[in-house]
Parts: structure tokens; sequence; C-alpha cells
């Protein structure tokens, strides 16, 4: 695990704790970051939003690809991500290994998968179990659009999370549900992403991801600035 301290805006606190950062502006994925699946490649930014950057994470059919490093028990997590081609996305959590975590998929519509809903999975000693609920707001999210997530993770295997336009601030994203683990199954580890279906092609399920976010609980990342090698954080990302 590394820890940035961060130079802020004067009206928060002098320092803040990051646990975990990625961009993906790297041209290959950072394999001292990441233990991916092998559909995972570095892709350029097709797109015209500026918050992406020149490069983003393609996440083909296959299941779950890991982080390297180790999460505590509470922590808050943003992301900005984007179903391709009727594709939904899972964004893992607790991770002991391949066969043991949390994923929690995001549905938007056009997706094969329960589309409009949030999935809540537990995968354990390699047997999936589930929960679905409605996005709370009842807000309809399109595929092939590029949003911005936040996931509250606390102890005794709570989650809430958020949604908004990709570029949104803390205080624009939606609270869109919430669920809680009552097996309290898996109280740390790694974090990463999970999609389904289809090999590499024109018609195949997948989804992009960029930057990635892990902070201490209740951190307002937004106002951190960029200075020097912290260009690539979130200050840096043209969201004001």
């Amino acid at each position: 695990m590394f820890v940035v301290l961060v130079g802020i805006a004067p009206s928060a606190d002098v320092s803040a704790e990051i646990l975990f950062h990625d961009d993906f502006e790297r041209l290959e994925i950072d394999l001292g970051t990441w233990a991916p699946q092998v559909s995972w490649s570095i892709e350029d930014n097709d797109t015209r939003h500026d918050v992406l950057g020149r490069r983003v994470l393609d996440v083909w059919g296959g299941g779950a690809g890991l982080s390297l490093t180790d999460l505590p028990e509470e922590f808050d997590y943003y992301a900005d991500f984007n179903a391709k081609n009727g594709g939904s996305l899972g964004f893992v959590f607790h991770a002991q290994d391949n066969d043991n975590f949390y994923m929690h998929e995001i549905s938007n519509l056009g997706s094969k998968h329960a589309p409009q809903y949030i999935e809540w999975h537990r995968k354990d000693g390699g047997a999936w179990d589930f929960e679905v609920s409605r996005f709370a707001d009842e807000k309809k999210r399109k595929q092939n659009i590029w949003y911005r997530v936040k996931f509250e993770v606390r102890e005794n295997s709570k989650f809430k999370v958020y949604l908004g336009k990709v570029g949104a601030k803390w205080n624009n994203l939606v609270f869109i549900g919430e669920w809680t683990d009552a097996e309290k199954k898996f109280e740390n580890g790694k974090t990463g992403f999970y999609t389904r279906g289809g090999n590499r092609g024109a018609a195949a399920h997948y989804a992009q991801f960029d930057n990635i976010f892990v902070t201490t609980p209740g951190f307002n990342i937004f106002p951190v600035e960029p200075k020097g090698k912290l260009a690539i954080a979130w200050g840096n990302l043209k969201i004001q």
C-alpha cells in the first residue's frame, strides 16, 4: 500500500491519505499495481471528456482482475466507467483471491443483466450469491456513456453507492443504493473489476474504466491540487 500526502485547498484538512490510485495513462497496464485478466488492455480515449486523459482501461468478459494492494476495511472509492455493447460491469472489493470477493454490478439501460439495477454479489469459495435492487432514484442510465461512481465501503461489510456524470464532484453524485452482507464474510482485501460475456470483437460486451481513487473515509478529494508527480491526481483532471 502507498500513502501520498497531498496539498489541498486551505479550507480543507492539511493532508489526506490516498490509499490507491491509477489513471491508466501508461502505455501498458502497470503489473506492479494489477494482476489483470488477459483481456485487459490500455486503449486511447476516443471521447471528448478531458477528465479521462489520453488513455483508459478496456476490460472484456472473463472474470475478475485484481489489484496487488490489499485495502483496509473502510475506504471511499471513486472511478469513471462506461458500459459498452450491452455489457454490465462490476466493481470488486475485499478480494481474497479470484474465488472469494464482493462484486457489485451496475447494469445500465441496454444491459443483458437486470438493466437499471445494482446486483450485489458475494463470491465465496467460487460459489455466487447475490441480491438485486433498483437504482434508488429510479433514473435511467444509458449504455456507451461515461459515468462517475463512488462507493462508501464501511465496517461490517456495509456498502453505499453514488452515481453521476463523468467529471461530477462529490456533492453532485446521487445516492442509488446500499447493501450489507449479513454474513460479514470479507473484512478487507484487494479491489478490481469484473465484466461478463464474450471475447474481444465488435459485438462483444465490455467496459472501460479510468481515474481510480481510493481514499480514507470522508476525505473530499476534489480540492486536491497538482504538484509535481501529483499531476496525475484528481485536481489535474480538469473537473472544475
